[in-house]
């Protein structure tokens, strides 16, 4: 998934299906967006994001992971 914020507020609003059908697209057509295999338009995010009620900066931004905690070897710390 590319864009975790955006699959979340979808989800608060039902199902991808029900929010692609309220933009008046198919849910294929929602999902090939939402896993990166093609990109928003500036027209679809604003549409999307005016649907949602969120800022289309917040939606469409990318995942970014902590960094990895590294001991002195240099070997990920890992928490049991």
């Amino acid at each position: 998934m590319k864009y975790l914020n955006l699959a979340w507020a979808i989800r608060q609003q039902g199902s991808q299906f029900r929010f692609a059908a309220r933009l008046g697209e198919s849910e294929s057509w929602l999902s090939r967006r939402l896993t990166g295999r093609l990109q928003f338009t500036a027209d679809e995010r604003a549409r999307v994001a005016n649907a949602l009620g969120y800022s289309a900066e917040w939606l469409f931004q990318e995942p970014q992971p902590p960094a990895r905690r590294m001991n002195a070897t240099g070997l990920v710390h890992a928490s049991v």
